[in-house]
C-alpha cells in the first residue's frame, strides 16, 4: 500500500460525555477511507501527532484493518455503535525488530487515537462515558455511496 500524506484532509470534533453533561468539543483529524483507516498515524512522529487521529470505520458489521506500527506510544478509545465508549487500551510504540501488527476491529462506530494521558486527563471510564461525533466527511460519504 502506498503511504499517504498527512495530516489527512478531514478533521471532525468529538465530546466525552457523562450522562447529560457534555465537556467541551476537540477538534481531530479523521481517517473516512480504508487506506486512511489501514495508515493511521504510521510515517508519523509524536511531534506530527498534533491532534487526535479519528478513525471513522464503515459500519460495525464490518471489519476495518488499522496496522499499528507507530514509533510511539498511542491510547485508543474505541467507541460502539451507540456511542458508549467500549475500551480504553494502550498501545506501545513499534520496537525495532517487531512483526508487523494489524488489528481488526468490529462492533465499533469509531477508534479515536490520542496521545498517552489523554484518558486519565478526562478521567475516562469504559461503559460510563459516551463519545458524541460530529463528522462531515463521513456524512458526505454517506451520501455519495
Amino acid at each position: 500500500m502506498q503511504q499517504l500524506s498527512f495530516p489527512f484532509n478531514n478533521k471532525c470534533y468529538f465530546s466525552i460525555c457523562e450522562g447529560k453533561r457534555s465537556y467541551a468539543p476537540v477538534e481531530a483529524e479523521e481517517a473516512v477511507t480504508a487506506a486512511e483507516i489501514y495508515q493511521s498515524l504510521n510515517y508519523r512522529s509524536q511531534h506530527q501527532f498534533r491532534k487526535p487521529l479519528v478513525l471513522h470505520f464503515p459500519g460495525v458489521d464490518q471489519q476495518s484493518a488499522v496496522w499499528f506500527g507507530f514509533s510511539f506510544d498511542v491510547e485508543v478509545i474505541l467507541v460502539d455503535a451507540i456511542g458508549i465508549i467500549s475500551k480504553t487500551f494502550l498501545m506501545p510504540k513499534r520496537r525495532e525488530g517487531d512483526a508487523l501488527f494489524v488489528q481488526f476491529f468490529i462492533d465499533c462506530s469509531y477508534a479515536i487515537l490520542v496521545p498517552v494521558g489523554f484518558c486519565k486527563k478526562w478521567n475516562i471510564r469504559t461503559q460510563h462515558h459516551s463519545a458524541k461525533l460530529t463528522s462531515f466527511a463521513f456524512l458526505q460519504k454517506q451520501k455519495i455511496s
